[in-house]
Order: structure tokens, then C-alpha cells, then sequence
């Protein structure tokens, strides 16, 4: 049997908030700053992320969308 990460339901989109279980029960929040493709053509999501329970809070990211879309599968309310 393969196990398989749930993907994204919701539209990735500018301004969107999504969260994940992140080790050690430290949730991640992360808010979609941006989505623009390289030259490739490869769409990539610009976020900022939140630590729940680390100190250095926040960190600006940068994942191609499909990655994005595996690590963040919850869509999070604001």
C-alpha cells in the first residue's frame, strides 16, 4: 500500500494562509506572498511562514507551487 501526502483542495492564491504539522508538533503557518513562474515556465510560490512555537518566528520562503502543495496541505483560516 503507497502512502500518499494530501494535496491542496484550495486555489493557491495571494493572501491565502495554509499550515502544517511541522516535527515536534510545531505548526507552520504559511501566507502566500506571491506566485510567478521562473524561466522555465515552473510556477513558484513566495511565502511567509510562522513558527508556532519556535522564537525566530517568521521566514520568507520560496517553493515551486507543486512543492508548496505537498508541504501545506490545510488550508488555514485568518
Amino acid at each position: 500500500m503507497l502512502l500518499r501526502k494530501k494535496k491542496v483542495k484550495a486555489d493557491v492564491a495571494e493572501g491565502a494562509l495554509f499550515c502544517r504539522l511541522a516535527g515536534d508538533k510545531v505548526v507552520e503557518t504559511a501566507r502566500v506572498l506571491a506566485i510567478s513562474q521562473d524561466l522555465v515556465g515552473i510556477p513558484h510560490v513566495r511565502f511567509r511562514v510562522h513558527h508556532e512555537r519556535t522564537e525566530a518566528s517568521d521566514e520568507l520562503r520560496t517553493l515551486s507551487l507543486a512543492s508548496f502543495k505537498e508541504l501545506f496541505c490545510e488550508r488555514a483560516t485568518a
